[in-house]
């Protein structure tokens, strides 16, 4: 019930237009009904009912949404207060208006509800896009040409990133998952899940990863619907984490890589440019162009129109401003009656997107069209408009899709341009390009007693299946896969997917190992932390991934409540020789290996320290990521007590020092 509360809060910013729109249509019904000489105090009356209920509904699911969203406390609580006397005034005017009061008193309690409603409606939109977002961009009065000999990359090419695609959401105003993106000492202490970089390793930095996460997966950063970073940007992040994520230094330019691709997000020359006139930029906002500045180092804009139907006029207020246009997206548009010639005046715009724009071969012709990037796709064009661009050494880049139908004619149009003109990848060549699914191999379940049987699941695409059972990397002469493999000892098992005109799978690997029984009564004495707290997952067979999230894991940590601990009862069957502790450390994470073992016998009332085993801090660099610590047991065991003691502070050089360390357990097993 409580998770249906929670979700029924997402609904606050649907439903909140509601009240703002009938409230304003019902307020314009009350004042023309005086002008145009007619009764429309029902519809005024039904207008305001329904304002004054869905205020409420929309109030309710508010106060749900800020119990569950981290937002500032004092924004919200500003917010909340505004949008309750909103509401309760909006049932005095229904009140008034009820009761036939004097028009002029009704008219008033209108207007400065409308006033109300409109303050109400902009703090809001302040928790939800920050306080600046209503800004139009600062601009410097002139820029210089810089030379980039050394610069600070945090400040001059990831701090902008994260400022224009991150910090919207990240913010001393909103911070989602309890995570700051707006200044350094925030982005060091990470989120409510650890921190977010790790030096020198991307792979484990989620500052990264989640940037590549599919779209419609809940963790992908920044979330669907929102500005998305594109590839240069990610793979400037990941330079950046890679090569020790400095906050502080400057960094000299070299010719190796990783100063070329810094530098690639620079323009190569800062060009002096005024800014651009503010009304200018009022009237392209009015009229649906969405305006951002391109880097706080130059006056240079990126401009898109977000309307549904373009005008000419249009065309007259860009080139207002087209000495700051740098970039330029004008795609999904019909462009087919809009004369486009005053593009060539742009002269400082170097990527023009021109998709979906019903673009025909002679009003491309016309154009010169000098610009870097230019993007063609989904319009339908002969042959011959191709041979300007060919020709043109500004065009770097020309991208056109689904432009032309004729495959060879692409192919020999691309050659042609030395690859510059880009028509996509057909299915066959897609195809070829794009290494097979990873195979899927069951059970889950990776620990047996006896024996087990060992299946993949076919894919659609049927290709061969070929494996190795003793840790070799799989190839083309390895075992073929023709049906279950029945596994009697643990084994190291790799499985690769192979069929001609595709390019092999990555590899599978599963580790089965044989244990001496199952756990038959395991009781977990110690409280685990959501959302690491899945049931009945420490004995069920099932080793975890390096992956903490895979839901695989149980996590402890300290409280005032909590020990921190791990403990947990059960029976020891004979031919037992070991127990077995799988843990997981990730100093990133804020999780580290346990600081020591013990081993309790409480067979037939007994409650005898048999084992205890200090590990050492070192233990946790030197056996990363994952491990298995094992028990030795010297004596007839029939029931035990296993307690595994967490790290109770962060060690000194940490840089949430002296806070709780994670402990994760994943498996106990009997071996």
């Amino acid at each position: 019930m409580e998770e249906i509360i929670k979700y029924l809060g997402n609904f606050h910013p649907v439903l909140l237009h509601l009240p703002i729109g009938a409230f304003l249509f019902t307020f314009l019904l009350f004042i023309s009904q005086k002008y145009l000489k007619s009764n429309f105090d029902p519809a005024v009356r039904l207008g305001l009912l329904f304002s004054f209920i869905t205020s409420i509904i929309t109030s309710v699911f508010g106060y749900i949404l800020h119990l569950n969203g981290d937002y500032d406390s004092v924004l919200v609580d500003r917010h909340m207060w505004l949008a309750i006397a909103t509401t309760i005034l909006i049932g005095f005017v229904l009140y008034l208006h009820k009761k036939q009061k004097p028009y002029n008193h009704v008219l008033s309690s209108f207007v400065f509800a409308s006033v109300l409603l409109t303050i109400t409606g902009h703090n809001g939109g302040s928790l939800t896009h920050g306080k600046d977002y209503l800004k139009l961009p600062d601009f410097e009065k002139e820029i210089s040409i810089v030379s980039y000999d050394s610069i600070h990359v945090f400040n001059q090419v990831i701090s902008p990133i994260l400022d224009s695609k991150c910090v919207k959401c990240h913010n001393t105003g909103k911070s989602k998952g309890n995570l700051m993106l707006s200044s350094i000492d925030k982005i060091l202490i990470g989120g409510e899940k650890g921190q977010i970089i790790k030096s020198n390793s991307s792979v484990d930095s989620r500052l990264y990863t989640y940037l590549n996460l599919p779209i419609d997966d809940e963790m992908h950063m920044p979330p669907d619907g929102n500005s998305q970073l594109n590839e240069n940007e990610k793979e400037l992040i990941k330079l950046w984490i890679d090569e020790g994520a400095d906050f502080y230094n400057f960094r000299k330019m070299n010719d190796d890589n990783f100063s070329k691709e810094i530098l690639s997000f620079l323009p190569k020359e800062i060009a002096s440019v005024d800014p651009p006139n503010r009304n200018d930029l009022i009237k392209l906002i009015e009229n649906e162009f969405r305006i951002e500045r391109i880097s706080t180092e130059n006056n240079f804009i990126d401009i898109k129109y977000q309307g549904k139907s373009f005008k000419q006029s249009y065309l007259r207020l860009l080139s207002k401003v087209s000495d700051n246009i740098k970039r330029l997206d004008l795609s999904f548009i019909d462009l087919s009656s809009i004369d486009l010639s005053r593009l060539d005046d742009f002269e400082n715009m170097t990527y023009l997107n021109l998709n979906n724009t019903k673009l025909t071969t002679k009003k491309l012709q016309k154009l010169n069209l000098d610009i870097q990037t230019l993007i063609l796709s989904n319009n339908n064009f002969d042959v011959s408009v191709f041979d300007k661009f060919i020709l043109n050494p500004i065009n770097e880049r020309v991208f056109a899709y689904n432009t032309i139908s004729d495959l060879d004619l692409t192919k020999e149009i691309s050659a042609n341009s030395n690859n510059k003109i880009y028509f996509g990848v057909s299915l066959d060549d897609f195809a070829s390009n794009v290494p097979l699914k990873i195979p899927i191999i069951t059970p889950i379940q990776t620990l047996f007693s006896s024996t087990i049987d060992v299946e993949v699941v076919s894919d659609i695409t049927k290709p061969d299946y070929r494996y190795t059972i003793d840790g070799e990397e799989p190839d083309s002469l390895s075992k073929l896969y023709v049906g279950p493999i029945n596994i009697d000892r643990s084994s190291n098992l790799k499985f690769k997917a192979f069929k001609k005109g595709s390019r092999p799978s990555l590899v599978k690997e599963v580790f089965y190992r044989k244990i001496a029984a199952p756990i038959t009564d395991f009781e977990l004495l110690s409280t685990t932390v959501e959302p690491y707290a899945t049931k009945n997952i420490l004995s069920n067979n099932e080793v975890g991934s390096a992956d903490f999230r895979d839901g695989t894991w149980n996590g402890f940590i300290k409280s005032d409540a909590r020990s921190g601990d791990m403990i947990a009862e059960f029976s020891v069957p004979e031919g037992v020789n070991e127990i077995g502790i799988s843990s997981l450390t990730d100093y990133g994470a804020y999780i580290l290996f346990p600081t020591k073992i013990e081993l309790y016998d409480i067979s037939i009332g007994n409650d005898e320290l048999v084992y205890s085993k200090n590990i050492s801090r070192k233990f946790d660099e030197e056996n990363a990521p994952l491990h298995t610590f094992r028990i030795p047991i010297n004596k007839n065991l029939k029931k035990v007590r296993l307690k595994v003691i967490s790290n109770k502070k962060l060690p000194k050089g940490h840089p949430a020092e002296g806070e709780p360390a994670w402990l994760f357990i994943d498996e106990i097993m009997l071996l």
